[in-house]
């Protein structure tokens, strides 16, 4: 299947969805691909409480409210995953696993996908014991021993989410300090059945066909401990969501610098949201990126 079209969107988190609804206004053929849900991380967010104009709404509940823009504004969605983003020529080829996608102009909005800890076991215990998702999985683990790695507000949000449904909850940080919010952090200090470690790493997940403990190491003392878990959730972070992509738009570490016009080095290709180099990520900040591309698109194609 090969179709064309003004614009290709890619990715339907906050910052997509609302480049796609201003162009489709203005009279675009546009497209917007996605290969999962609607509304992005949204959906794995235990809770938001950080969007202007919602009071603290579960995850869900928000991608919800973006999947019925979607619906209430007709816009050309299309499940698919693009595995490859190339120029030929002044057209821009979006190639799908059902489809090839050509435009005049592309938006890059594909967010995030989340960072592995790179132990040997990580990827065998995948789906057997470990997981990137509390929310998505935490209900496997009702009434188990979890272990929760991370320091950042999704880590902490997502512990306190599991903290609601296991026996017992760990959370190590590789630092003393946490990223995350200190409201968050004395939230979890709360429950009865948490203990925060820290200054503590992961050194081994431990398990043939499914997951039995994980091994820690204090970073200072270098002590270590073994902890009898039935679940891991490695929640450090997230690498931005571009290796797909052929052009030469992205730095170093895999994310797309732009222009206050949220242009590319390559005309006519523009990105926004998580895929940009910056140190704070919200969901207004990807809406504001799609609203400003948006515009930008509409002027390159005016040309």
């Amino acid at each position: 299947m090969e179709k064309e079209f003004d614009v290709v969107v890619i990715g339907a988190g906050p910052s997509g969805i609302g480049c796609t609804i201003a162009l489709k206004k203005e009279g675009y053929n546009v497209a917007l691909i996605e290969m999962g849900m609607p509304g992005g991380k949204i959906n794995i967010a235990p809770r938001v409480d950080n969007y202007p104009g919602q009071k603290e709404i579960p995850g869900p509940d928000l991608a919800m409210i973006f999947y019925q823009r979607i619906l209430d504004n007709e816009l050309n969605f299309i499940g698919d995953e693009i595995v490859s983003l190339d120029k030929e020529g002044d057209t821009f080829i979006s190639t799908g696993k059902n489809g090839v996608y050509k435009s005049k102009a592309v938006y890059v909005a594909s967010g995030t996908v989340e960072r592995k800890i790179g132990l040997p076991n990580e990827d065998k215990l995948f789906g057997h014991g470990l997981s990137y998702c509390a929310l998505c999985d935490g209900h496997f683990f009702k009434g188990q021993d979890v272990l929760v790695i991370g320091g950042g507000n999704a880590a902490l949000k997502e512990a306190v989410h599991l903290a609601h449904l296991v026996k017992h909850l760990y959370l190590i940080h590789r630092r003393n300090e946490f990223r995350g919010s200190m409201k968050i952090v004395e939230e979890l200090k709360s429950f009865d059945n948490v203990t925060i470690m820290t200054p503590y790493i992961p050194l081994e997940f431990i398990g043939e066909d499914k997951l039995e403990a994980v091994r820690i190491q204090n970073k200072e003392t270098l002590e270590e401990k073994v902890l009898t878990v039935q679940g891991v959730f490695p929640l450090v972070g997230q690498n931005p969501n571009t290796t797909f992509i052929k052009l030469d738009i992205k730095n170093e570490w895999g994310n797309i610098p732009v222009d206050k016009r949220m242009s590319t080095r390559v005309e006519g290709c523009f990105a926004g949201g998580d895929v940009l180099p910056r140190d704070i990520r919200q969901i207004y900040l990807a809406e504001h990126d799609g609203m400003v591309a948006a515009k930008s698109i509409k002027e390159f194609l005016s040309k």
